[in-house]
C-alpha cells in the first residue's frame, strides 16, 4: 500500500479527518455481472460497524473499493469526507487494512516487517522502533519478534497483520476476518484490543466476519448484504424488527431428562432447544419461538407446568444475531424468487403474444 506523506513527516496526525464511511449507490460490475449493486451504507465516526453476508455476497469487493484497491463502476463513496476515487492516496494514509489473506516477507522478522511499513509512511526511525515494539506486545508477539515470519503459524501471522494495520495510527481500520485462524484465547485478545482502540482512541472499525458471536459482541451497528445488495442496516434492535421480531423471546430453562424431552415434543407451540451454558447435562434451554394462541407468558408457563416440566429459570431474550441474519437472508431469497417468477411470467406472456402474432400472420398469408 502506497503511503502519502507531508513535509513534516507527521504521517497521520491530522485531526481534521473523522472516521466516517458513506456510500451512495456504490456499484462494481464485471460485464453483465454486478458484484456490488447500488450499495448505500452509513458508518458513523467511532462506530464498530459489522459487515455481514453469505460467501460471495460482495463483502471483500466492497472493502477493496473503499480502500482504493478497486475502482467502482458507478456510485460514490467517501471515507472521512474524502472521495474514494479523487482522494484515494490521501485515504490510504489515514486508514488501515487487514485483508482476509495477507502477504508476508517470510525472510524478515516481525520487527523488520513493521519497520518496513513504517518507512513507507515516513515515520521517523526512533518513533517507528517504539511503535513496532509496542504493537508487537499488544498483539502478543513480543517474544517472537526476532524470529523469521516463515516459521509463524497462521494465527501468529494474523496477529502480525493486525499490528501492521495499526502502524500508521489510522482513523479507520477495515478488517476482513481478523480472528481467522486464531485459537479462542487469541480471538479474545484481538477483540479486547479492538475495543480498546475504539474506546480509547475513537478508531472507527469496519469489521467483516463470519463469526456472528464476534460481530454481536463488538458491533454497535450492522449491515447485511446478499448478492451485492444491501438487505438491512441498523443496530441489533432495528435488525430484529426487520426480521419480524416485535418482542423479546421467552426462554425457559428446564431440568433435563428423557421424560422432559417427551413432554417438550408435545407442547402446543413452536420451540427451539439449545444447550445450557451453565450445566449442559442437568439443564436444557427452551426458546419459545411462537407463542401461538397464548396471550401471556404466564399462560405459557402454566402449560409447561401442566405437562410435568420442572422449571429452573424463566427470562426474556432478544432474537440473536444468528437468527436475525438467517431470517433476513431467507427473506431476500424469497424476494428474488418472486422477482424471477414475475420475470418468467412476463417472458411467457411475451412468447405467447409472439406466437399468436405469428399464427395470425400465417393465417392472413394463407387467405
Amino acid at each position: 500500500m502506497k503511503a502519502v506523506t507531508n513535509s513534516s513527516n507527521n504521517y497521520n496526525k491530522d485531526n481534521n479527518y473523522d472516521g466516517s464511511v458513506h456510500t451512495v449507490n456504490l456499484t462494481k460490475a464485471y460485464k453483465n455481472f454486478r458484484a456490488i449493486d447500488a450499495l448505500t451504507i452509513d458508518v458513523h465516526n467511532g462506530d464498530i460497524f459489522g459487515f455481514l453476508g453469505p460467501n460471495g455476497a460482495g463483502k471483500t469487493t466492497t472493502i477493496r473499493m473503499l480502500c482504493g484497491l478497486l475502482s467502482p463502476s458507478a456510485g460514490t463513496a467517501k471515507i472521512a469526507g474524502l472521495d474514494i476515487v479523487k482522494d484515494s492516496l490521501k485515504i490510504r494514509n489515514i486508514i488501515g487494512l487487514l485483508p482476509e489473506s495477507s502477504g508476508f516477507y517470510n525472510w524478515m522478522c516481525a520487527q523488520e516487517y513493521l519497520l518496513h511499513f513504517a518507512a513507507l509512511y515516513k515515520i521517523e526511525p526512533q518513533i517507528a522502533k517504539k511503535k513496532a515494539k509496542d504493537l508487537l506486545e499488544k498483539v502478543g508477539l513480543a517474544a517472537k519478534s526476532f524470529a523469521p515470519i516463515g516459521y509463524y503459524s497462521r494465527g501468529m501471522k494474523q496477529r502480525l497483520g493486525l499490528a501492521r494495520t495499526l502502524i500508521n495510527e489510522p482513523k479507520i481500520i477495515f478488517l476482513d476476518e481478523p480472528t481467522l485462524g486464531l485459537d479462542p484465547k487469541g480471538q479474545q485478545d484481538i477483540q479486547k484490543l479492538l475495543l480498546e482502540l475504539n474506546q480509547d482512541k475513537n478508531v472507527t472499525i469496519f469489521l467483516s466476519s463470519h463469526t456472528l458471536s464476534e460481530v454481536s459482541s463488538l458491533c454497535n451497528r450492522i449491515a447485511i448484504v446478499n448478492h451485492g445488495r444491501l438487505i438491512a442496516q441498523g443496530d441489533i434492535k432495528e435488525l430484529r424488527k426487520l426480521a419480524g421480531s416485535t418482542s423479546d423471546l421467552l426462554l425457559v430453562t428446564v431440568f433435563n431428562s428423557q421424560s422432559a424431552h417427551i413432554a417438550l415434543s408435545k407442547l402446543p407451540f413452536q420451540i427451539k432447544l439449545q444447550t445450557n451454558g451453565e450445566d449442559k447435562d442437568r439443564l436444557v434451554d427452551v426458546i419459545v419461538v411462537s407463542e401461538g394462541i397464548f396471550e401471556s407468558a404466564n399462560d405459557i408457563i402454566n402449560v409447561f407446568q401442566k405437562t410435568g416440566l420442572q422449571i429452573y429459570e424463566i427470562r426474556r431474550m432478544g432474537m440473536g444475531l444468528e437468527d436475525v441474519f438467517f431470517k433476513l437472508t431467507e427473506k431476500d431469497k424469497d424476494r428474488k424468487k418472486q422477482q424471477l417468477s414475475c420475470l418468467q411470467e412476463l417472458h411467457d406472456d411475451d412468447s405467447s403474444y409472439s406466437v399468436e402474432v405469428e399464427q395470425q400472420k400465417k393465417r392472413k398469408d394463407g387467405d
